[in-house]
């Protein structure tokens, strides 16, 4: 009890030494917490939207179709897949999504475009695909749920022409409005001639990407598959995780359906690595914060440490001379660098998880902050972030600041233990 006893009063003696030292730890800690969040909620925002923008978090095909996109390396009979891949995925995926995708030239009157037609069944697509999603339509409607016929396919629910969803820069190069009339022409599987179909403009969307706003078409799975003359074959199926940790968990499960149909998996960081590696490079960023926020914490340690140390060797003679340990020293001199840093990261801790509750609910509104977006990968980032902590990562750096601490304490610690009572009694500081 002594030895906590004489560090508080070395610690509260020297208020503005210690107060400098703990507004430093106190301030950067509290930004570290801040950032933390903010940057794991930006890296799940990141991922979020990529795997909403055509992706999904596990991409089934055929075997050889990510190299080879084409109408030859279809999944056959698609609705039986679908049921195979649900039963087999059980609770680990939130959904499963079939599409067919394949080049087109889309043309209305006189303009002509080679675009990615991707056939969807828009009842499926509507929670996990951002260009389903009616705020991304800025003109007309999105594709109309299809309901089932008695032979398992769907059909548009109105007559006439087929919908068509386009991005907005393609609308533009077009120049189509919706109503309009656009056909598709596509080279359909087998070879032979060209099929063609008109479809009518059902919505036009933004994303934000321009791959998809600039050459992406989507129309009902059904439209495509007669196009394209493939049956019931689908390019691939796309999975959805509410938890994006258990991926792994499902690429296991899945391997025996992979490899008795012949089928290959591939990650979103596999389907969209610009994507991925912004997000790496990020958090690179974000470790490196967290290497300079411990140096510093650990050098304003260091430097109280030794200032006080230095001021103090006629009281730590006085101190061995009277009997004291020299173990006693040493304990005094490292608690009162674990009071003044565990006290001020808790205060910053605190502070750093006010801000966090605020931007957890009410977001950061980055347009707001910076005036203009945020792109990442090719993906435009939505404009509010919301603060996102890990708590074992957040305790890991505290508890790592705290040993380091120690140790950088223990060097002046030891020093004076070792004094010379006569040597530190005549010391002038």
């Amino acid at each position: 009890m002594l030895a906590h006893r004489l560090a508080l009063r070395n610690l509260l003696r020297h208020r503005r030494r210690s107060g400098f030292t703990a507004a430093i730890i106190i301030i950067t800690m509290a930004l570290l917490t801040c950032f933390q969040g903010l940057s794991d909620g930006g890296h799940q925002a990141m991922i979020q939207v990529g795997v909403r923008m055509g992706l999904g978090h596990l991409i089934l095909s055929q075997q050889g179709h990510a190299q080879d996109p084409s109408l030859e390396r279809l999944i056959s009979a698609g609705p039986q897949a679908l049921a195979l891949v649900r039963a087999s995925a059980g609770p680990l995926a939130q959904s499963a999504v079939p599409r067919l995708r394949f080049s087109a030239m889309a043309q209305a009157g006189a303009q002509q475009i080679a675009v990615t037609a991707s056939g969807v069944d828009p009842a499926l697509e509507l929670p996990v695909s951002g260009i389903a999603d009616a705020r991304a339509i800025v003109q007309g409607q999105p594709l109309p749920a299809e309901s089932a016929t008695e032979d398992g396919r769907t059909a548009p629910e109105q007559a006439g022409l087929p919908p068509l969803v386009l991005g907005e820069r393609l609308a533009k190069a077009l120049d189509v409005r919706i109503g309009d009339r656009v056909t598709l022409t596509v080279k359909p599987l087998g070879g032979g001639e060209f099929a063609r179909a008109a479809f009518q403009l059902h919505g036009i969307f933004r994303t934000g990407i321009q791959e998809l706003d600039a050459f992406w078409v989507e129309l009902p799975l059904p439209q495509a598959q007669t196009l394209s003359r493939s049956g019931q074959g689908i390019s691939h199926l796309a999975l959805y995780l509410q938890d994006e940790r258990q991926l792994a968990a499902l690429q296991e499960r899945l391997q025996p359906v992979l490899q008795a149909r012949g089928w290959e998996a591939q990650t979103w960081t596999e389907a969209a690595p610009e994507l991925n590696s912004a997000v790496a490079m990020d958090a690179a960023g974000m470790a490196l914060l967290m290497v300079i926020v411990v140096v510093v914490v650990v050098a304003g340690i260091l430097n109280t440490v030794i200032m006080s140390v230095l001021k103090r060797h006629r009281e730590f003679g006085v101190m061995l001379a009277l009997g004291s340990s020299p173990g006693l020293i040493v304990r005094v001199v490292l608690l009162e660098s674990l009071y003044l840093a565990g006290a001020s990261l808790a205060l910053g801790l605190m502070l750093g998880l006010a801000a966090h509750a605020h931007f957890a609910t009410e977001g950061l509104n980055f347009r707001e902050v910076f005036g203009t977006g945020l792109e990442a990968g090719g993906v435009l980032l939505p404009e509010r972030f919301y603060s996102l902590l890990n708590p074992l990562k957040l305790a890991g750096v505290a508890a790592l600041i705290l040993v380091l601490t120690l140790l950088v304490s223990l060097m002046p610690a030891v020093k004076s233990g070792r004094l010379k009572p006569i040597e530190a009694i005549q010391h002038h500081a």
